[in-house]
């Protein structure tokens, strides 16, 4: 009996010794890649090449960064990155991406604009991306500084109408996906889904329909949101905010981009 004491007693005291290895800084996992993109320029001094790794499940809520690789003055391409992660965060039924782009100050040079998929739905932890050139100055999405497509887009002002929170008792929003020409988000109180088509700076809608809820607040700003979005024939982006006009260049609806879902 004394034997298996002094036993257990060493089993534990080990136990505790390794604990704090075992648990310390390991269990990261990483995803590695390369991006890259067509043109043959050399990036100024002060670029930066920045990935980051997305949960984009979500298709009326903004994607959730769950890694991040930043790399100043990155050379010529191509580029090779590592995002590192905690696995404990991947769900098997959720989608997860990459996202890829060089900025020089508050200017995007180069982004990607397809999803990148990663981790899940069959697919692995390498990559590789191709990137597409922003030229500054340029109509449309090459002006854009913050992309079109998988951004969250929240509605503040419909024609010279501001549109709050307590106008409200949702969040109108808009999000353009990549893949299939889609659009969802809401109108302040149902949900929206539909087609759209963006080609340079001209943008349609199509098939956008709306569950059929009735709400105490907020019907009136989904009615003419909705009856804007038939209207609306260009788009421009100037910094973080997204303006949708109609045939004469005048501005219809205005959003933001937003980070994080406004509760």
């Amino acid at each position: 009996m004394k034997a298996l004491g002094v036993a257990y007693g060493f089993v534990m005291a080990a136990s505790l010794f390794l604990h704090p290895i075992r648990t310390s800084g390991q269990g990261m996992l990483s995803i590695e890649g390369t991006a890259t993109y067509r043109e043959r320029m050399a990036l100024p001094p002060d670029a930066v090449f920045e990935v980051t790794l997305e949960d984009v499940s979500r298709m009326d809520a903004p994607a959730l960064t769950l890694g991040q690789s930043r790399t100043e003055q990155p050379g010529n391409p191509p580029f090779h990155f590592t995002i590192q992660y905690d696995p404990s965060q991947i769900q098997p039924n959720h989608i997860y991406a990459v996202r890829a782009s060089v900025t020089e100050g508050d200017r995007l040079l180069f982004t990607t604009d397809q999803r990148y998929q990663v981790l899940t739905q069959g697919h692995g932890s390498e990559i590789g991306m191709m990137m597409l050139r922003r030229v500054a100055g340029t109509a449309g999405q090459a002006a854009a500084s913050t992309p079109l497509r998988e951004t969250y887009w929240k509605l503040i002002q419909i024609g010279d109408r501001a549109v709050t929170a307590a106008d409200q008792q949702q969040e109108a929003n808009l999000v353009f996906h990549t893949e299939g020409g889609r659009v969802t988000g809401s109108g302040g109180c149902n949900r929206l889904t539909g087609g759209y088509t963006a080609t340079g700076d001209s943008l349609r809608f199509g098939g956008v329909a709306s569950t059929r809820m009735a709400c105490m607040h907020g019907m009136e700003t989904e009615t003419n949101f909705l009856a804007a979005l038939e209207r609306v024939r260009s788009w421009k982006i100037a910094s973080r905010q997204l303006e949708l006009l109609d045939e004469e260049g005048k501005i219809l609806l205005r959003f933001t981009a937003q980070a994080e879902k406004t509760k």
